[in-house]
């Protein structure tokens, strides 16, 4: 049975062959392929709309948006750029061009257009949860949580983990320690195997509590995530981020970088996990933390 996106492209196909100059059709072809991840095809379909239709806002953010996808985040921003040129108070837009500043650690900037997007649209859940990880790179963890907070009342959904889980998180960086720990046995209670809530359990019983205390919880998280790893293959950059956090808590340094090296060599995101993870914090002046990450810390 096809789809809705295949009936949405048999569609616009037949729009597209009637009328080629039809900038609406090339750009909504491009939307449905961007939604179905064929970003090569979307990119292209969005190319010639804008040939068509130059001042096409929705067009440039939405090809925008397809760039940010392939990673190639300056052409996003550009397009981004130019569609609140066209349209100043362009709340998709302005909330995605926060959203790519925010991945390449432009922080300042994420925010300035995130708030604007939200003072435009003040229940824009999607835009409140990207604030919210913004305030946390820049440990402003307390902002962090009100967002958080704000963000789950408009949309339970909108964070991909168990929230309580993501809640416990931001309450362990504030040293919240019970608290967090608390919000972790909750989330468990619907899936006691949920790695990393065993991970997150773990390291902030370890920060809070030593690593004797913390032992049968580190031991379960090991279980669970090695045998995840075995199940899934060598691919999965977070469970080797996670066994490398572990080892890293332990103290067994060489063998957490070793992981960590492995899991960025994956993923961006492994890197961005270690800045704020209270696992690696005895390694934070470590020279090769240092240079695998880029992040500079200085004696605290």
């Amino acid at each position: 049975m096809m789809g809705n996106n295949g009936q949405t492209l048999e569609k616009l196909d037949r729009d597209i062959t009637n009328d080629p100059q039809n900038a609406k059709a090339w750009a909504g072809r491009g939307e449905t392929y961007r939604l179905m991840k064929r970003y090569q095809e979307a990119l292209e379909d969005f190319n010639r709309a804008i040939e068509l239709k130059p001042d096409y806002a929705w067009a440039l953010a939405h090809r925008g948006e397809t760039s940010f996808l392939m990673d190639a985040f300056e052409g996003a921003i550009e397009d981004f750029n130019r569609a609140i040129e066209l349209q100043p108070n362009y709340i998709w837009a302005l909330a995605h061009r926060g959203v790519t500043y925010e991945r390449i650690e432009h922080y300042e900037e994420a925010l300035v257009d995130l708030d604007r997007a939200i003072e435009l649209q003040p229940d824009y859940a999607w835009a409140i949860a990207y604030r919210c990880r913004t305030y946390g790179m820049l440990r402003r963890y307390e902002e962090a949580l009100v967002e958080f907070d704000r963000a789950i009342a408009l949309d339970k959904t909108i964070i991909k983990e168990d929230w309580r889980a993501e809640r416990g998180l931001f309450l362990s960086f504030m040293g919240r320690y019970a608290e967090a720990i608390e919000h972790y046995y909750r989330a468990l209670e619907d899936d006691p195997k949920d790695s990393l809530t065993l991970y997150w359990m773990a390291i902030t019983k370890a920060r809070w509590k030593g690593l004797a205390e913390a032992r049968r919880e580190i031991e379960q998280a090991q279980l669970v995530l090695q045998a995840k790893l075995a199940r899934m293959g060598s691919q999965n950059s977070a469970v080797i981020y996670e066994l490398g956090g572990l080892a890293a808590i332990e103290g067994r340094n060489n063998e957490a970088l070793a992981y960590l090296e492995e899991a960025m060599s994956l993923d961006y995101y492994p890197k961005r996990r270690a800045f704020l993870d209270l696992a690696w914090l005895d390694l934070h002046l470590e020279p090769r933390f240092q240079q695998l990450t880029g992040y500079k810390f200085s004696q605290r």
